[in-house]
């Protein structure tokens, strides 16, 4: 007959039996800060299905769209973010519209 910490051993177990067995590595979310009018980093790598969370630390607004216009984070206020997830491999790169200078790149391997 099992004991009561045998069976809770199972249960806690189970889940990461499920998950290593996938072989495939869950996706990974990754933060760009728009903070003194900048993206930081301006450059990152991440895989694809990983999110990339747009976080404005700035006084102004800004928004971190994509070159071809394939993305957008629409228009962020001060403390507001938006998330946008990267499924396809490429290079992406971006800029704010209200601030031209501010440019950025996301690989995705």
């Amino acid at each position: 007959m099992p004991t009561r910490r045998s069976v809770l051993k199972a249960t806690l177990a189970a889940p990461l039996l499920m998950v290593a067995g996938t072989g495939q590595a869950a996706a990974a979310s990754h933060k760009v800060r728009i903070q003194s009018m900048s993206f930081s980093p301006s450059k990152l790598k991440v895989k694809a299905g990983d999110t990339v969370v747009f976080e404005n630390r700035d006084a102004l607004e800004h928004t971190a769209t994509a070159l071809d216009e394939s993305w957008d984070t629409g228009n962020l206020r001060a403390g507001k973010s938006a998330t946008i997830t990267f499924a396809k491999k490429g290079e992406f790169k971006y800029f704010c519209r209200w601030h031209k200078n501010m440019r950025g790149v996301i690989i995705v391997t």
